[in-house]
């Protein structure tokens, strides 16, 4: 008995998650993509990065990079960059 309650309470959960899903209006298709299939692009995107650094090329590009470091030398100079404005923000 306390079985099927529980059954039932996770069925009801999930029909509302699906239905308040199925009603959210987005700006453009792309953005309507993303949100249903978040969870699956940012587990590519973490296991890429992984990936890139293991073998030693830069994150975001495919320049060949120093062991243990994950920026090439321009994109370094980058971040540089990125840090200060935002430390300058705080």
């Amino acid at each position: 008995m306390v079985f099927k309650k529980i059954l039932q309470k996770l069925k009801e959960i999930k029909e509302t998650r699906l239905e308040k899903k199925s009603n959210q209006d987005y700006s453009d298709r792309f953005l309507k993509f993303y949100h249903n299939h978040k969870k699956r692009l940012l587990k590519e995107r973490k296991s890429l990065y992984h990936e890139k650094k293991e073998k030693g090329i830069c994150v975001r590009c495919k320049q060949k990079v120093l062991e243990g470091i994950i920026f090439c030398e321009h994109h370094q100079q980058k971040q540089v960059g990125y840090n200060k404005q935002a430390r300058m923000k705080q």
